[in-house]
């Protein structure tokens, strides 16, 4: 694996021997590794977690990090081509870490880069996520096998990589319930990018109660991902997928709460069910530093 862009990157053998290694990192008192590398954080949009757990990941493993926003990058700004950028980075980096606007602009740095580049996030995909979503069932659940999974709402970019790690057949079902406009915006994107994928018995646009009763595990997402605009009648679309507290209370007693974060309570959770008792979300958001740490040895 010389880049990690997507979860479809990854065979089933190797996202699982990733996943385990990264429980045996958090398992373990920390000690401080000596890779003595440096990792560039290239981020055309805001972070929170992503930039803190690659920061700490990066210091933990002995190496240190160059954080670089769109606003001090002459690419950014239109005044370098992505070649020459690329060049650059790879002078002076040893891996960079790149949270963008367009996944596109993801696929062009891996074909002109030299060193490893890493999805922190693009419109299309959050790979990283959705790692330390699998680690955080692997822990609660002990193993993915016949796991129920259910995903309301818009089928975002880290939907899309559930819908990647469900491609490689790890054990769990997943069913998504959005409305038929979000199922075609998405379809669309999928298009835009020049992929495809299999929606057939993953995607329905009615909530099945007997599905809901049997999860393990429900996720969403926001609504409102960053850059994208949206209007108040495609908000009302959603308004039958937030996971109220009675609409949650209807699966497993043991089902868990998920969630990439940033979050809304009120719009697409409550906050009964985001702060509750089966509610995992910090537990997945720490998981994110572990998962990184895994993936940052392996790919240097």
């Amino acid at each position: 694996m010389k880049h990690f862009i997507d979860i479809s990157n990854l065979s089933k053998e190797r996202l699982i021997s990733l996943l385990n290694a990264s429980i045996q990192n958090k398992n373990r008192s920390i000690s401080k590794e000596n890779l003595n590398k440096v990792i560039g954080l290239f981020f055309e949009k805001n972070s929170t977690r992503t930039r803190l757990s690659f920061e700490l990941a990066i210091n933990q493993l002995g190496s240190s990090s160059v954080f670089i926003s769109s606003k001090d990058s002459h690419f950014s700004q239109g005044k370098e081509s992505l070649e020459d950028t690329a060049k650059t980075f790879a002078l002076y980096l040893d891996a960079v870490v790149m949270r963008v606007n367009n996944h596109k602009t993801l696929r062009s740095f891996v074909e002109n880069s030299t060193i490893p580049i890493i999805n922190g996030l693009s419109d299309m995909s959050h790979p990283c996520q959705t790692l330390a979503g699998l680690m955080t069932l692997i822990e609660e659940k002990g193993s993915l096998e016949n796991l129920n999974l259910v995903w309301l709402g818009p089928i975002t970019n880290v939907a899309h990589s559930w819908i990647e790690a469900y491609k490689l057949k790890l054990g769990f079902n997943l069913n998504i319930f959005c409305p038929e406009d979000y199922s075609i915006k998405y379809q669309n994107k999928l298009q835009s990018y020049d992929l495809q994928t299999d929606l057939e018995n993953i995607v329905a646009h009615k909530i099945d109660h007997d599905i809901l009763n049997s999860a393990d595990a429900i996720l969403t997402d926001t609504w409102k991902s960053m850059g994208e605009k949206i209007n108040d009648n495609d908000l009302h679309q959603l308004d039958d997928f937030c996971v109220t507290e009675a609409l949650f209370n209807k699966a497993k007693k043991d089902c868990i709460f998920m969630h990439c974060l940033p979050a809304s309570r009120g719009q697409e959770v409550e906050g009964r069910v985001i702060d509750g008792p089966n509610s995992r979300i910090w537990v997945e958001a720490k998981n994110r530093l572990f998962v990184q740490q895994q993936l940052l040895k392996e790919l240097l």
